[in-house]
């Protein structure tokens, strides 16, 4: 039997979402991705943190705002749109945070995306964890500050996905 180099590695879907590579460490996460759409991919972020929290990523290699057609920023507002009341319907956050940030360039060379980031201003818990949420004191710092990076099994990633996909 002869095998190629292809056929024994794993297919890597974010090379298809996104070509130019800046997402390939993502490869591990492919469970995490939640819907394709024209210009943009949603993806279930790994940092669970805040539950529900996810990153969209834009599918064309672009590193500044400016640089978008206009059709890539209503789609991406269309997006925010539909994933907010994705995670108001699954998990009732009281407040919701968007960020584009980029200043993990080594990681994904300035490649345009958003976090979308659920707040909770009470205990949260789902599937028996419970997530992080804001106290009065965490609500006066920078995000960077109070955000727990913490990264929850697959398998509860999986079942948060599921979650949001109800509403989606």
């Amino acid at each position: 039997m002869i095998t190629t180099k292809e056929s024994t590695q794993q297919k890597n879907p974010f090379a298809e979402l996104c070509p130019c590579g800046c997402f390939d460490s993502f490869q591990k996460n492919q469970g995490d991705i939640i819907k394709e759409f024209t210009h943009w991919f949603l993806i279930l972020n790994h940092q669970q943190g805040f539950m529900g929290r996810c990153l969209l990523i834009l599918k064309a290699h672009k590193t500044d705002e400016i640089e978008l057609t206009e059709e890539e920023v209503l789609e991406k507002h269309k997006i925010y749109c539909i994933w907010r009341d994705a995670v108001v319907g699954a998990f009732s956050p009281d407040k919701i945070n968007q960020a584009q940030l980029g200043n993990e360039e080594h990681v994904h060379k300035g490649h345009l995306h958003w976090h979308f980031v659920p707040r909770y201003r009470r205990p949260i818990f789902f599937e028996g964890t419970e997530f992080q949420s804001d106290t009065k004191d965490s609500q006066k710092v920078n995000f960077a500050l109070v955000d727990k990076r913490i990264i929850h099994p697959p398998e509860l990633r999986a079942k948060i996905k599921e979650e949001l996909l109800k509403y989606l």
